[in-house]
């Protein structure tokens, strides 16, 4: 059986009803590319054994996407293309091209480079060619073009999905992967300033390389000036990017901020007693009335929130204390359980800590 009719084999099989199902739920049933009805779910890259798909392998696309992802005849072929070799700071092997001062590589070439975990392979692909497909380089020039009949990128659109990874690794760190898929992101996180940066300093030095040329009357390859401005405000953008870093830094910043800063929590959200002590910095086990009292602070501010008729939210389930046992314990909202820490602490006698 040839591998064209074992995979016709496969789109018939529950397997691959399964795994298409299961790709169209995760976008809605729409295509992940434009937005519109998904109508087919799209192979980034075809697996050893079919049926051993990863799921970032897999794209709802609508037939248009579709189409235009499997038909590079749609592309535009490179002009006037040099073959260059460079190794990444990781060893990793580059081979790509430079079109008119511009940087383009495979997706596979750009991978390797990188040295893409294998167990994030499929999404880096999946993601380069989304970006790829809808983005525009500054001149408005597409960011994926075709070489001797294969797809190649241009270094804009790596870089928008390296991007797209920081994001997502700072947002979620994408805690529903397994530990060995989230070790291999770590890994490679530690590695994105450094990547970047050197792609940044790749396409700089296709650009020089494009500006010695132009002075010389005598080479035959010409850029126009407006495919010159924009090949120098692309090289130049990425230094120019420090204030977008700079925001986001703040807003990571601002995010620890909030959640270290009782104030600048909602005072509506449902908590437990000893959640609240906590962003108080207070002590739950301490007892204020002592030796009146042998009731911890946690306790004392449960009774006086039931005797105040607070209202109640849902259970959440709390550890006790010094014990690997778990139990159900009462919520209320934040600003009333701080109301009833403040006023033990005005009422404590003096001299007990809190």
């Amino acid at each position: 059986m040839t591998r064209g009719e074992a995979y016709r084999k496969h789109l018939r099989s529950p397997d691959w009803k399964d795994q298409r199902a299961l790709a169209l739920a995760r976008t809605c049933g729409f295509c992940q590319f434009c937005g519109d009805f998904a109508e087919h779910v799209h192979h980034v890259r075809y697996p050893k054994q079919f049926g051993d798909e990863h799921p970032d392998s897999l794209i709802p696309v609508c037939d248009r996407c579709h189409r235009t992802s499997h038909g590079i005849q749609k592309m535009k072929a490179l002009t006037n293309v040099q073959i260059m070799r460079e190794f990444s700071p990781e060893g990793g092997r580059l081979n790509y091209l430079v079109s008119e001062g511009r940087v383009f590589a495979s997706a596979k070439s750009w991978g390797r480079a990188l040295q893409v975990p294998e167990s994030m392979a499929s999404w880096f692909d999946g993601r380069l060619s989304v970006n790829a497909l809808y983005g525009k380089g500054m001149s408005g020039d597409e960011l994926r073009r075709s070489h001797e009949n294969v797809p190649v990128y241009r270094w804009r659109a790596v870089a928008q999905t390296l991007r797209n990874f920081d994001h997502a690794f700072l947002t979620h760190g994408f805690k529903q992967r397994s530990i060995q898929e989230r070790l291999d992101r770590e890994r490679f996180h530690e590695r994105y300033e450094r990547l970047v940066e050197w792609g940044d300093d790749l396409q700089e030095r296709a650009m020089a390389h494009a500006l010695s040329k132009q002075k010389d009357p005598a080479t035959p390859e010409q850029i126009s000036e407006t495919r010159l401005v924009a090949v120098v405000a692309e090289a130049v953008k990425p230094r120019l990017d420090d204030h977008d870093v700079k925001i986001r830094k703040q807003d990571i910043i601002i995010a620890e901020i909030k959640g270290a800063v009782p104030a600048m929590r909602d005072a509506g959200d449902f908590v437990t007693v000893r959640q609240a002590i906590s962003e108080r910095g207070l002590d739950p086990n301490v007892m204020p009335l002592h030796p009146k009292s042998r009731e911890t602070f946690a306790g004392l501010a449960g009774q006086m929130l039931i005797t105040k008729g607070a209202d109640k939210g849902g259970a959440a389930i709390s550890r006790l204390e010094g014990q690997t046992m778990t139990t159900a314990v009462n919520t209320y909202q934040r600003g009333a359980i701080y109301e009833v820490l403040d006023e033990i602490v005005r009422k404590k006698p003096n001299g007990l800590p809190l």
